[in-house]
């Protein structure tokens, strides 16, 4: 193959990679009805109230921490949330008719910059708003992934396409196409700690100033969406400092910038009202083994015994018996492919380990045990109650990404059949999921047969069914796969691959 080809190749790559993943995404925000996602009646009173009061979307309410808002965004999943044989077909009230509430962040509970960017889209045509607002986080997420990718250095590039890859299916399609602050955090983790590190490695000034700007946007938006976010930011920052860290004046220089992001993310904590619960917006899970052990060491040995099981949900997987996933339990193809695939390239990572990325996986690892840990004990509670698998979610991502530090390859130390394997995994992850949720709103789960469009009872309207939307993304994240397969392919010739000592302490 001659180089023009080569490059003509690679271009037509890098324009069809984020191509095929926006329509990946979009295929999903308009899987689900207005409300699907988790406490979403909360989250859409806010993004109506997110640009302050306005006729017929937020008008004042009876106190300063009520507000009158579209009725149908409180009632719009009152007859299928937790009920999950129950299509998403509720009676439709008329956007007009607005009722006084205080089940959104009126009093800050919640950083307000997500709300305020999702209120841009917020109109009296709820759907459309809706999928409008999920579109936008969709983009938001192509456009950022896509700079960073062409901003890193080469070295750093298959890291980040494997990294990522590997963590998205299933909770990350879902969030980052929805209206969930949980999606906005799910951006950050991907992105800021990675633009932090291209940013103190390139020497190139026009990539350190463009993967600056990633850095900023991604701490404004983890820190304007959750106060978890905010703080994983903070936690990124310093992960990347651990790896960089030297004792020079040019090093000390460019670490005023990650200073500047610590205050912005730390601040955003600390005025953030849903520093006070780990679950400001009520949610109330009861225990799926009974009563709550009353003794410290019985409560601690139950809860150190289940904690996996919120590490293995972050991939669909039922937590202490109760399933998280739409109500329903997430069939096996959908996680445990998936959380093999993870693992695997976790384990993996370990063959090239030295003192630094020892730390920052330590570092990670001990946050995974302790604020799950700490959340539970001090509200006495169990794994399986409030403490929800997604608010751990962003530091398995950047797990997978440290893990992966050492290999400078376009498949970041993966051999053929890895990628293969990792992406065959995150495919069926996908597919299955994706099917699930549309199954689970169109029909209700009582049904089994698997053609989408046959007998249903809820969709958008759209001038086509679930069963093509279906096969569109499922065909467009096989494209995403296959592409980074072919990305890491060459680079994952025995010959190409840096065997310098496994560890190095």
């Amino acid at each position: 193959m001659t180089e023009q080809r080569t490059r003509t190749l690679r271009i037509v790559a890098y324009c069809l990679a984020p191509l095929a993943l926006l329509v990946a995404l979009l295929s999903w925000s308009v899987s689900s009805p207005v409300a699907s996602s988790a406490d979403e009646d909360f989250h859409l009173t806010s993004a109506w109230c997110g640009d302050g009061l306005r006729d017929g979307l937020c008008e004042a309410g009876s106190d300063a921490d009520h507000r009158r808002v579209p009725e149908q965004l409180l009632q719009a999943n009152r007859c299928f949330d937790g009920h999950p044989e129950q299509p998403a077909s509720c009676p439709a009230i008329p956007s007009s008719v607005l009722a006084d509430t205080d089940r959104g962040n009126f009093d800050g509970s919640y950083p307000p910059v997500f709300y305020a960017a999702m209120g841009m889209f917020a109109s009296p045509n709820i759907s459309v708003s809706v999928i409008a607002m999920r579109a936008f986080n969709s983009l938001l997420y192509v456009a950022m992934m896509s700079a960073l990718l062409l901003l890193l250095p080469r070295a750093r590039r298959g890291l980040m396409v494997w990294a990522s890859l590997v963590t998205i299916v299933p909770f990350g399609m879902f969030l980052i196409a929805s209206i969930n602050p949980s999606g906005w955090g799910v951006l950050s983790a991907t992105t800021l700690w990675l633009a932090l590190l291209g940013y103190f490695e390139t020497e190139s000034r026009g990539r350190r100033i463009g993967l600056a700007a990633l850095a900023l946007l991604a701490t404004v938006i983890g820190a304007g969406s959750r106060a978890d976010s905010a703080a994983y930011a903070v936690v990124a920052i310093v992960l990347v400092g651990v790896l960089t860290v030297k004792r020079t004046r040019a090093f000390l220089r460019l670490a005023v910038f990650p200073i500047v992001l610590v205050a912005i993310a730390g601040a955003s904590y600390l005025t953030s009202g849903q520093t006070r619960a780990v679950n400001p917006v009520g949610e109330n899970i009861s225990s799926p083994l009974g009563n709550v052990p009353q003794s410290f060491i019985d409560l601690l040995w139950n809860n150190l015994i289940r904690l996996p099981d919120l590490w293995a949900g972050a991939f669909g997987a039922p937590v202490n018996g109760r399933a998280l996933w739409l109500g329903a339990t997430a069939p096996g193809l959908v996680w445990f492919p998936v959380a093999l695939a993870f693992g695997g390239v976790v384990f993996l990572g370990l063959r090239r380990l030295n003192l630094r990325k020892g730390l920052g996986m330590a570092m990670i690892v001990a946050l995974l045990v302790l604020l799950p840990m700490l959340w539970l004990m001090r509200d006495h509670i169990l794994v399986g109650q409030q403490v929800q698998p997604r608010y751990l979610y962003p530091l398995l991502i950047i797990l997978a990404g440290v893990s992966l530090l050492g290999f400078h390859t376009a498949s970041a130390g993966l051999g053929r059949v890895h990628m293969v394997l990792v992406a065959t995994a995150v495919f069926l992850g996908n597919l299955s999921i994706q099917w699930l949720t549309i199954r689970r709103f169109t029909t209700g789960l009582d049904e089994f047969w698997p053609n989408l469009d046959k007998n249903i009872e809820w969709w958008w309207g759209l001038p086509f069914g679930p069963m093509p939307l279906w096969i569109v993304g499922t065909l467009a994240f096989a494209t995403v796969c296959a592409l980074a397969v072919l990305f890491g392919w060459r680079a994952s010739d025995p010959l190409e691959i840096d065997e310098r000592p496994a560890i190095r302490l």
